[in-house]
């Protein structure tokens, strides 16, 4: 039986901040970055594209798996670490102790266990072949760790602003033979343009619905957006403007009773306007 070989791929830079991580969409740096994993495989034979349900991941490796005339298979196993509020804080605490997690967060025991349990499968039925893997900085540091664990906080901050990151490992079986980097765009801290930011804290830059023309976006338009059109303009605009300010989380009055009601479509509403009320402290 021949060797088997996986190629994962670390996602492209994405949009910041975004409340779904599932539909993050990449940034136009990121579709463009993007192209330099079809560069490194477009002279590969590959047997199979695998990859996390999450937009970005996917995104990465559709130009590949195009090129390849190919359909990529996803498995929610692979998806990124559920992050819980103030992340950024805990993550040396994280690494100390991988059955630690923030608030509402994921612990790293939790997705290597996930992450392994499906990339043992993918051994078993590829083997022998060659399969490219999406992935995610976290889920993908996770299966490195398991491997060796000498791979912790330092190398995980070596690595996390790579985006993309194309990492190559071999198996005989289930133990691995050899790593090799072939290749990773170093991106710098990406910080947020905050006038781009709506009241409710999404960034639309690259949302469906005003990239095809179905939405103005809710600064252009004042508020006056397609899913407000019965009431004639979005709550939460209008109660930003009463008060003050663009974004809710930077209220004084933040975060009072309303913002649930205002915004139950999104239960982690809260935590994300919290993050964006951090970020702003940071940048100004």
């Amino acid at each position: 039986m021949p060797n088997t070989t996986v190629i994962f791929v670390r996602h492209a830079q994405s949009l910041h901040p975004f409340s779904d991580d599932r539909t993050r969409p990449l940034t136009e740096e990121g579709l463009k970055d993007r192209m330099i994993v079809l560069d490194i495989l477009k002279d590969r034979h590959i047997d199979a594209f695998l990859c996390s349900p999450f937009k970005r991941s996917l995104d990465t490796i559709l130009p590949v798996a195009e090129f390849f005339k190919m359909e990529i298979k996803t498995d929610d196993r692979f998806r990124e670490r559920k992050a819980g509020y103030d992340s950024f804080a805990y993550r040396e605490k994280r690494w100390e102790d991988f059955s630690f997690a923030e608030k509402d967060g994921e612990p790293l025991a939790q997705v290597q266990a996930r992450n392994m349990e499906v990339f043992k499968e993918v051994l078993r039925d590829y083997a022998g072949k060659t399969v490219v893997i999406g992935t995610h900085g976290t889920a993908l540091s996770t299966i490195l760790n398991y491997y060796d664990n000498s791979f912790g906080i330092e190398s995980f901050f070596r690595i996390v602003n790579w985006m993309p990151y194309v990492i190559e490992m071999i198996f005989d079986g289930e133990t691995l033979l050899a790593t090799k980097e072939l290749a990773h765009v170093d991106k710098d801290y990406q910080k947020i343009d905050f006038s781009k930011i709506t009241a409710c804290g999404e960034n639309c830059t690259r949302c469906e619905k005003k990239l095809d023309g179905r939405c103005p976006g809710c600064i252009e338009a004042d508020g006056y957006v397609p899913e407000w059109a019965e009431s004639g303009r979005c709550k939460i605009h209008a109660c930003t403007r009463e008060h003050g300010v663009t974004i809710c989380g930077l209220c004084e009055n933040f975060p009072c009773e309303k913002v649930p009601e205002l915004m139950p479509w999104n239960k982690n509403v809260v935590n994300h306007l919290k993050y964006i009320l951090e970020e702003y402290k940071k940048q100004h």
